[in-house]
């Protein structure tokens, strides 16, 4: 017995020992320059990359929290085209979802969020952009073409073709957005083809929060939190 009880211990130090060991030596899924991971809730497997020290999801978020509706419907969540009724059609595997400020807040994986305005000019820094322009309510880095590190020109979706690179492997898409015309009550899809168009969780006053569009540079302006736009999340 007194063998017994002087092995048991031992054995057992042993095994967690072991455990502990190999639990350390499990490597970080996103200690890489870029890579995939799914998202829990719906099983959509999603790409991201890392620029600088910061990990993008490198395709705009495409999951549905409630049924999407039509353009003149304020339900929180559309897809570009799609009037309320039918398919979603190839717009929602291509770009993703379009959402307002409100739900924007809401709809990231665990473990992932709503870049600031800040976290967008940390990426906009290290692209290049002057330090001048960062804080700008315009269309910046023009001169430097920092857009097009942005871009990916994939089956000639942009209408308007630049001198794109997608350096970064970022690979925003022309996925448009839903805003008004005239007027806060008319809402209507616009810009597929031509610009894409991301929130930021940084709001500017009580009616609008600023965004990001990019296409030959990267506009950053304040804009209504009723409108529509796509989401790229950042790892916490």
């Amino acid at each position: 017995m007194k063998t017994f009880k002087s092995v048991f211990p031992f054995k057992f130090f042993v095994i967690l020992l072991a455990g502990l060991f190999i639990s350390g030596c499990e490597k970080d899924p996103f200690d890489a320059n870029s890579g995939t991971f799914t998202d829990k809730r719906d099983e959509h497997e999603y790409k991201w990359v890392k620029i600088g020290e910061q990990i993008w999801m490198a395709e705009n978020l495409a999951y549905l929290p409630v049924q999407p509706c039509a353009p003149d419907s304020q339900c929180g969540v559309w897809v570009y085209g799609y009037e309320g009724e039918g398919s979603y059609g190839t717009n929602y595997f291509t770009y993703g979802c379009l959402y307002d400020w409100e739900t924007a807040q809401k709809v990231c994986p665990d473990g992932w969020h709503l870049p600031s305005d800040k976290e967008w000019m940390e990426l906009e820094r290290f692209l290049g952009m002057k330090e001048i322009e960062l804080d700008r309510y315009s269309c910046r880095g023009l001169n430097e073409n920092i857009a097009a590190k942005l871009i990916l020109n994939e089956q000639n979706l942009w209408a308007e073709q630049y001198s794109y690179n997608n350096e970064t492997g970022f690979s925003s898409l022309p996925g448009g957005e839903r805003n008004i015309w005239y007027t806060e009550s008319e809402f209507h899809y616009k810009g597929i083809n031509y610009f894409a168009s991301f929130w930021t969780s940084t709001v500017e006053n009580d009616k609008d929060a600023i965004n990001r569009t990019v296409s030959s540079c990267i506009d950053r302006m304040p804009k209504l939190k009723k409108a529509g736009f796509a989401v790229r999340c950042i790892k916490n």
